[in-house]
């Protein structure tokens, strides 16, 4: 049985002979080239950096605030220390006058540290109780929420 023309048309143009190139047809553009590509760059470019700063607004700022309160826990207890070993060098503590300054004169610290806050750490020594604190990050005294307090007992 012979094939019509249109069959035989149809036949050769899904199934080329084996030395005839198969031609496909042109691919569309993935993205625009030259001066239209420009506005799709800038927009992808700033979305990129608005999802970086989000991250760094809800993941990286909790934490710098937690590094400081961890930062002046650790403080706290190296000035502990260090009035332990005032108290043994000079066999009492420092009085409130002299100070955080006074650990640096019998060498127990190398110099008084400041808080994570750029702040002083304070201290006192009254009523039988050596007391050491740190502001936190609203600066007031009082606030219970941010303020950091060690306090023990003056004991011979």
């Amino acid at each position: 049985m012979g094939a019509s023309r249109g069959e035989r048309a149809w036949s050769l143009k899904c199934a080329p002979a084996m030395n005839e190139p198969v031609v496909s047809p042109p691919l569309p553009h993935a993205a625009p080239k030259g001066p239209k590509a420009l506005p799709w760059a800038l927009v992808l470019l700033l979305s990129l950096l608005s999802c970086c700063g989000v991250n760094v607004f809800y993941v990286v700022i909790p934490k710098l605030e937690s590094a400081r309160r961890d930062r002046a826990e650790l403080d706290l207890k190296n000035l502990r220390s260090a009035l332990k070993l005032y108290q043994w060098k000079m066999g009492r503590f420092p009085t409130t006058e002299e100070g955080l300054q006074s650990l640096v004169d019998v060498r127990a610290l190398e110099q008084v540290p400041i808080d994570p806050w750029s702040r002083p750490y304070g201290y006192s020594n009254e009523g039988g109780m050596v007391e050491l604190w740190s502001l936190g990050r609203d600066g007031v005294r009082g606030c219970e929420s941010d303020d950091l307090t060690a306090r023990a007992p003056v004991t011979p």
